[in-house]
This record gives structure tokens, C-alpha cells and sequence, in this order.
């Protein structure tokens, strides 16, 4: 059986050159809210939450280049480009009062704010350009989303005041009170939204009103007669005939505009006060196939009467991707990351999302998959695995659903608490002999730490497969630990082979490797292996010792006495 045994040396006296090497014993959304503000339909869940998943760091991403302003190129675009309440016959665009600046210093033009207030990061859209004059008067739905509890949305015209929201995400509102609105009107809309300590942000859009819905032809009606994709794909379309013979039976066809193949067909029998046949439509399967016109027939005795209806796109804004928060310092993004959320997804349509350096777009530093909710936006947290000085850069997101992208950038700024560790190993080829003595070995060594702080050492087998052995070892002053590992038994020939190693220093790691080898200068020679050894005859910690045979406490045992042995010969 293969053993070896570890040492921890502390205080390294590097600069005189030396080690002590001795034995020792072997002792880590958007939650869609619905404000009572007679919201426009249910909110829809919030996005699944993100698996966690493997985040290589990136190799020094800012080396070479200074971290940049959040809002230089590259940021995304004003929130209320891409037609976000825009006049849908005269291009209104929303009005953004920091004039495209896309993020700003949380301390930049805040008047005695709380710490922890931020910037305001919001979009705003009209979930409709065009309203016929019935439904605007009765209420005109509106979406805001990157808001925080506590802000406050106040929309006009309307008879609803300030509106506190009340859980981080996205806000579903609605405008009540415009019963004078005439066809041909087009009303502008105002939304403002305040934060405690951050200058107010407001966005504006408008509605053209247009004529009530003719929803019959003859006694056919469809509810309703032009819709959005999400809209159809969640709630379909409602069908009756009415004026029939009480319980005769009413048949429902629909088929695509100018073509005779039925898509759906549906049986009923007419009820209630007007003998009408009611049936509604849901598609089974959605996609952007599903937008465009549709012919609806329907019959009850010797009477058939036909309508159409329409699906559009219009659910289907330019997707607006954000980041929350734009710009943070390097320890608070290793411990939370940042948010990021698509919306103006369709339901259930994949959302991707893509995280690369702003200066090496091309190299992938993470992405996540996941599908966009009933409020079709999707949200993931980026938090990255391991610290280190490199994630102090200007990062680039992208995220795409369906045949819409957006791009959107945020920057993490060097606060003086990284730390770059070096682990060193000596020597990184041994001869077996030279391992199994006690005074020889291998040294493993990290430098450039946290002071005081522990450094976790382990071993593994060649290829990481199996951790062989782990110590850990606290840092002097000067940011420095080290261990020494050699063989415990008296045969050099167990112990060949290739061994990996890792040292973890706070919350950054770093790799490197050893060979043992069959000769006796450790160069190589024929009894050199690299893919022999390196398995279970490594040493182990206490408590894994128990199923070694005596033999192999009783080696231990007396390396632990020589290691005391020596310390009191040193006082």
C-alpha cells in the first residue's frame, strides 16, 4: 500500500532560503408583481431562478486596459428605442430625462440617499399603440420592469395616484379614468418613476384611438378580434353563435386566411337566453407561425355564418435586456453577482444569455438557457465561482429569444480586495527515493495571499479523479504557507507517478502538479510512470485513517513524534 504524509511548514523564511521540513499527523425577477392599480391581466410567475453552473475566470480580462465607464459603448439602448410606447402613427418615442446616459455613479445626483439605493434601471412600454375607444376608456395597460420595492409609478391622465410598488421585478399597471377619449384621439402617456435619494426617471408614450371592435358578423362573434402572439398562445380566442334552436347542436371551423384546410373544429350545443354556442380556440402548439389572419366559420341548423380574426405580433416589442446593478465593486460582485432580465420574449420561447469581456467579445466567459415565463421575460443571476483580480473589467451580456436580441454591458471596478495567489511546488519531478525521505520531499507553497487567513492544500490523483489528501495551513504576515508531502513507506516504486495539486486561497484557487518518479534522480529513467501511482497510497487525513491496516498508524504515529521532537529542539 502507497502512503505518504504531509507536514505543514508555517513562516517560511523564504528570503533565507530554507525549509524545515517536518512530518505532522494527517489531521465551500423578476417576479412579475400586479399592483393594485388595476392591473392589466395576471402577472405571470417570475423566471425560473439559474442553475448554478461552472463560471471559468477569466484570464485577466482587464490586463491591459483600464475598466471603463458603464455607460460608454456598448451599453443598451435607451429603454424606450424600439418603438417602446411609441405613436403608432406618428413615431412618438418615449422621452429618457438622462438623455441616453445609461448608468450613473449610485453616489452621482443622489441627495442624502439611503447606501443602498441605486440608480433607477427601468423600461417602459404600452402593452398596446392602437385601442379601440371602448376598451382605452375602461383602462390602458402599460409594463415598467427593473423597478425595487419602494419605488414610486405615478401614470397620467388617469384618476390613480402614486402607486408604491411593492417587490423588485417588473410592474403591470393600467391607466383608468379616460372615459372622454374619442375616436381619432391620440392620447400621450406620462409615467414617472421616484426613488428614495435618485433623481426620478420619465417615460412617455401614446395611444391612438380608434373605433369599437364590429365583433359580429351577423350572430358570429370572435373575443377578441385582433390580439398579440402571447396573448393567443395563453388565452385564445373565444367563438359564439348565438340565435339557434335551444340544445341543437353548433359546429365551429377555423382555418387559416384563404385556405380551406380546417386547423381546429369544435362541437357545442346552444344554451342559455339567446340559444348561442360558445367554444374558445387555444392553439396547441406556439410560435411566430401563429401570427396572421384567421377565417372562423360556424353553423346551427340550415344557418352558417362566417367572421375573421387577427393575431400580430405587436406582444412582440424589441426585447429590452438590463442588468441590475450596472456598476459594482469587486467584492460585492464575487459575493452576488448581477441580475440580468430579458422581456419582450414570447411565452415559453428559449431565452439565452451570454456573458463575455468587453474587450474580447468572442471569448465565452458564461451563458444559461432557460424558458421565458407567462410574463415573457426570462431572468438568471451571474455569480462567478472563483474571485480573483480579472473579473475587475467592463463585461459584455447578450441575450436572444426567438428572432430577437439585445446586448447591454456592466462594469465591476478594482477596489484594492483582490488578491492573485502564487502557488509554487519544489521540486515538481522527485525520484522516489528522494520522497520517501523525510527530509527531502516535495514543498508546496503559496505566496501573495491574505494574511492570516488559511490555505487549504489538497492532493488529487493524475486526472483530479480522486482527492488523495487535504491540509490546511494559515498564512503568515506576509501572505505566505506551505506543506511538505513525502512517503511514508519503504518502497520508492509505490509511490511513481503523477500527482495534482491545489491550493485555495480565500475564495481564489490555484493548480500545478508533481511527478515521482522510478529513478534516482527523479530526471526520468526506465522505471519512470507517469500514469503509475498517484492513487490510494497517498496519505490521509485522521479521520480517513481508519481503514489502514496497524502498520500504517504506527508509521504515522512516529512522524508525528519526530515532528514534536523537533520543535522542542528548536525552543
Amino acid at each position: 500500500m502507497k502512503r505518504l504524509a504531509m507536514a505543514a511548514t508555517f513562516a517560511l523564511a523564504l528570503s533565507l532560503g530554507g525549509w524545515s521540513p517536518a512530518a505532522a499527523q494527517a489531521d465551500s425577477d423578476t417576479v412579475p408583481q400586479s399592483a393594485d392599480l388595476h392591473a392589466a391581466g395576471d402577472a405571470g410567475d417570475g423566471a425560473a431562478d439559474a442553475p448554478e453552473t461552472e463560471n471559468p475566470a477569466p484570464e485577466d480580462p482587464g490586463d491591459g486596459e483600464d475598466a471603463t465607464d458603464p455607460g460608454g459603448g456598448g451599453e443598451s439602448t435607451d429603454p424606450d428605442e424600439g418603438d417602446h410606447g411609441s405613436d403608432a402613427g406618428e413615431g412618438e418615442d418615449s422621452a429618457d430625462p438622462n438623455d441616453g446616459e445609461d448608468s450613473a455613479d449610485p453616489d452621482d445626483g443622489a441627495d442624502g440617499g439611503g447606501e443602498d439605493s441605486t440608480p433607477i434601471d427601468a423600461s417602459f412600454s404600452l402593452d398596446q399603440k392602437t385601442m379601440p375607444v371602448d376598451e382605452a376608456a375602461e383602462a390602458i395597460p402599460y409594463t415598467i420592469t427593473g423597478l425595487t420595492a419602494g419605488d414610486r409609478v405615478t401614470a397620467s391622465p388617469g384618476e390613480d395616484g402614486p402607486i408604491t410598488v411593492d417587490s423588485d421585478g417588473t410592474f403591470n399597471g393600467s391607466l383608468r379614468g379616460n372615459s372622454e377619449v374619442k375616436v381619432g384621439d391620440v392620447l400621450s402617456v406620462t409615467v414617472t418613476v421616484d426613488r428614495d435619494g435618485q433623481e426620478s426617471k420619465t417615460f412617455t408614450g401614446s395611444v391612438t384611438i380608434t373605433a369599437a371592435d364590429d365583433d359580429s358578423d351577423g350572430d358570429l362573434s370572435v373575443d377578441p378580434k385582433t390580439q398579440g402572439l402571447d396573448t393567443f398562445q395563453k388565452n385564445g380566442v373565444g367563438i359564439t353563435l348565438s340565435n339557434c334552436v335551444m340544445d341543437e347542436e353548433v359546429t365551429f371551423t377555423v382555418t387559416r386566411e384563404g385556405e380551406d384546410t380546417p386547423i381546429w373544429e369544435d362541437t357545442q350545443f346552444a344554451a342559455g337566453e339567446d340559444a348561442a354556442g360558445f367554444t374558445t380556440f387555444i392553439p396547441d402548439a406556439g410560435g411566430d407561425e401563429l401570427v396572421g389572419d384567421y377565417a372562423v366559420s360556424a353553423s346551427c341548423g340550415d344557418t352558417t355564418e362566417e367572421t375573421t380574426f387577427s393575431v400580430t405580433a405587436d406582444d412582440a416589442a424589441d426585447a429590452d435586456l438590463t442588468v441590475t446593478p450596472k456598476t459594482q465593486s469587486l467584492r460585492d460582485f464575487l459575493d452576488s453577482g448581477v441580475t440580468i432580465t430579458l422581456v419582450n420574449c414570447h411565452v415559453d420561447s428559449d431565452v439565452t444569455f451570454r456573458v463575455s469581456t468587453k474587450h474580447d467579445p468572442d471569448t465565452e466567459i458564461w451563458s444559461e438557457t432557460q424558458k421565458a415565463g407567462e410574463d415573457a421575460a426570462g431572468s438568471v443571476r451571474f455569480t462567478p465561482e472563483e474571485g480573483g483580480g480579472g473579473w475587475a473589467t467592463e463585461f459584455l451580456v447578450m441575450a436572444t429569444c426567438g428572432d430577437k436580441s439585445a446586448e447591454t454591458t456592466f462594469t465591476v471596478t478594482d477596489d484594492g480586495s483582490a488578491i492573485d495567489p502564487k502557488l509554487s511546488i519544489t521540486p515538481e519531478r522527485i525520484s522516489g527515493t528522494d520522497f520517501i525521505d523525510r527530509d527531502k520531499g516535495v514543498e508546496l507553497t503559496v505566496t501573495e495571499c491574505a494574511p492570516d487567513t488559511d490555505v487549504q492544500f489538497e492532493v488529487y490523483s493524475a486526472g483530479m479523479e480522486d482527492k488523495l489528501y487535504e491540509q490546511t495551513a494559515a498564512a503568515d504576515e506576509e501572505g505566505t504557507a506551505g506543506i511538505q508531502v513525502y512517503g511514508l513507506g519503504d518502497d520508492p516504486a509505490h509511490y511513481v507517478g503523477t500527482y495534482n495539486v491545489r491550493a485555495t486561497c480565500v475564495d481564489t484557487s490555484r493548480d500545478g502538479q508533481f511527478v515521482v518518479t522510478g529513478s534516482e534522480t527523479g530526471g526520468g529513467g526506465s522505471g519512470d510512470s507517469d500514469n503509475a501511482g498517484g492513487g490510494a497510497s497517498m496519505p490521509r487525513t485522521g479521520a480517513e485513517l481508519t481503514g489502514l491496516v496497524a502498520g500504517s498508524l504506527l508509521i504515522l504515529g512516529g512522524g508525528a513524534a519526530i515532528a514534536l521532537a523537533r520543535r522542542r529542539s528548536l525552543n
